[in-house]
């Protein structure tokens, strides 16, 4: 059996990207920048087959955020003036990014039926795209902005199928998670979508 499904939902990502220290004095930094991600709204397309009714189950899907933010914060530590204490001034960028998520994951039912709820368990691999634009003001303080990128990694979640007024709907928690920069990135996804057999 061959399903199509339209998914929709809330990205809430690692909330911090990278730290990149760029000047030091003595044993310390004096100059870094981070970068931060906001939630999203995702959206996006995918595939099952599955193998026997309560069977083992193999998606293939893409999502994509809209309107997803990067706070880049540029950190500098400006020195001791005559009795005026070293003090960091901070300055913040707003970076447009998109993120798109891509993955196969093998879906396995459990065992277990609540209320009509069939939860089940889901394993994946897969990748995440990076795209940054330009930010909405001038990086005069040269901040360390991220480049696009893709990245792999793998999807481990869960969830449940519920028919509701003859549709068959699919609601799934999932943490995307991947690397960037050196650092494990711990995406998750919040997402519900409508199960549409095609044969």
């Amino acid at each position: 059996m061959v399903k199509l499904f339209p998914r929709a939902g809330v990205a809430v990502p690692d909330p911090y990207l990278y730290e990149v220290f760029t000047n030091f004095a003595g044993d310390g930094p004096v100059e870094w920048t981070t970068g931060s991600v906001g939630r999203a709204f995702v959206a996006g397309l995918g595939v099952e087959v599955s193998f026997g009714d309560d069977g083992v189950r193999v998606r293939g899907e893409i999502l994509r955020s809209f309107d997803t933010w990067l706070l880049a914060t540029h950190g500098i530590v400006q020195p001791r003036v005559l009795f005026e204490p070293p003090r960091v001034v901070n300055t913040f960028l707003d970076v447009p990014m998109t993120l798109t998520f891509a993955s196969v994951q093998v879906v396995l039912p459990t065992k277990l039926e609540l209320w009509r709820m069939k939860p089940y368990v889901l394993l994946g691999v897969g990748g995440k795209r990076y795209g940054f634009s330009e930010p909405t003001s001038p990086n005069e303080v040269g901040a360390v902005l991220p480049s696009n990128g893709f990245t792999w990694g793998g999807d481990l979640g869960g969830g449940f199928t519920l028919e509701v007024v003859g549709l068959n709907v699919d609601v799934q928690v999932r943490d995307a998670i991947t690397r960037y920069w050196g650092k494990t990135q711990h995406d998750l996804l919040f997402t519900g979508g409508l199960l549409w057999r095609l044969w």
